[in-house]
């Protein structure tokens, strides 16, 4: 997996989104106004309440232009003021309505300065203050090259949905993605397909040591939520035909899968279920950050163990750790062979390996895995890659 540290800010706002809080927390200023001057209260309380509108309005006005500028800090507070002011005057209003007055221009302002705060933390104005983790940039001269070399066809930015005529790990690793590259053709006379997909997964850091809150009468560890991206060079050969489904991965940690949920990090299978076997390896670990921490021994996932430990030996998963790439994974599905590494398409040798180890494995497919009826049920759920649609 290629990750780097430094934060990258896109070269221009995004100006719809921008545009649109701006105008949500105008509109709800001025209803926030009439529904502090309309209020049948006591005149100084009026006053008063109109003084915190203005006050409250001015504070959300210059946080504002912080959000426009792109600084980090005033998206944050906005973002908690708005979500603070909202909740306090839907309940205000709410309790208005109860004891017979006025409400209904309390209710839209309350409802408005929450969209505020949706829009805020929508992704694009999170990049634009914050900046993000650049992914590896696929090498597109030497791509396009190879590609007509070989008489496939490139295809850049590709839309997300292309990858649900794809069915499973890995193409919906995680629910956000991007897809960079696509490159389709033919590979020893089968159809084949190399990508390279940019995950984003939100988690959560530490940023500080803990300390004892005597509110909360426990040690506190003050943490942040980041978003981490990592990017999968994957390729896809059609066998001759089909077999039964087996997936060889890490096994991934239970606490991180716990993590997931409440990001909603991912959109399938968010826990990897149980194991049918284990492949050890030999040599030390490997550090890999998508599987927990490291990748030591391969487990075996959705097949029966026979089939899956005639497929995968020792010697070949130690193989498929030590590989160039980093660790490499495999699955098995019907007509589909899906080779990948936790490595973006940097450069065309990462290609040719992912081709190589697909190779590799489909010599290690038993004769008899052929002939299984599950294989045939296993290839129901994907598209030929012959009729991707792009």
């Amino acid at each position: 997996m290629n990750q780097q540290n430094e934060m990258v800010r896109p070269a221009h706002p995004p100006k719809a989104l921008l545009l649109g809080i701006t105008a949500v927390l105008t509109v709800g200023a001025v209803l926030a106004l009439a529904w502090a001057i309309g209020a049948s209260s006591h005149g100084a309380v009026n006053a008063v309440r109109v003084l915190l509108v203005v006050v409250g309005a001015l504070a959300c006005a210059g946080l504002l232009i912080g959000v426009w500028l792109g600084k980090k800090g005033a998206r944050s507070v906005l973002f908690g003021l708005d979500v603070f002011l909202g909740l306090a005057v839907l309940l205000a209003a709410l309790i208005g309505a109860a004891v017979g007055a006025s409400s209904l221009f309390g209710l839209g302002t309350g409802v408005l300065l929450l969209v505020s705060a949706f829009l805020l933390n929508a992704r694009a104005v999170r990049v634009w203050c914050e900046g993000e983790v650049p992914s590896p940039e696929p090498a597109r001269g030497p791509l396009a090259q190879w590609s007509q070399q070989r008489g496939w066809q490139v295809v850049w930015n590709v839309p997300v949905r292309v990858l649900d005529q794809l069915r499973g790990q890995p193409f919906h690793e995680y629910r956000r993605k991007d897809i960079p590259v696509l490159m389709r053709g033919d590979h020893r006379g089968a159809p084949a397909m190399a990508v390279q997909v940019d995950f984003r997964h939100l988690h959560s850091v530490r940023t500080g040591p803990s300390y004892y809150s005597p509110g909360a009468d426990r040690q506190v560890q003050p943490t942040k939520t980041v978003e981490r991206k990592s990017s999968c060079g994957i390729v896809v050969v059609e066998l001759p035909a089909p077999v039964p489904e087996l997936l060889v991965s890490a096994k991934r940690d239970v606490l991180g899968d716990v993590e997931g949920l409440f990001f909603w990090n991912r959109s399938h299978r968010p826990f990897q279920g149980r194991a049918v076997g284990k492949v050890p390896t030999e040599g030390p670990a490997v550090a890999f950050r998508e599987a927990g921490g490291h990748v030591g021994d391969y487990h075996l996932f959705g097949a029966d163990p026979a089939y899956a430990h005639a497929v995968l030996t020792p010697q070949r998963a130690t193989w498929l750790k030590g590989n160039r790439c980093g660790p490499v994974f495999f699955r098995l599905s019907g007509r589909k062979l899906v080779v990948w590494c936790y490595s973006g398409l940097v450069d065309v040798a990462v290609v040719d390996e992912l081709l190589a180890v697909a190779d590799e494995v489909a010599s290690w497919i038993p004769a008899a895995a052929y002939q299984d009826p599950a294989g045939a049920q296993a290839d129901r759920q994907h598209v030929p890659l012959v009729r991707l649609q792009v």
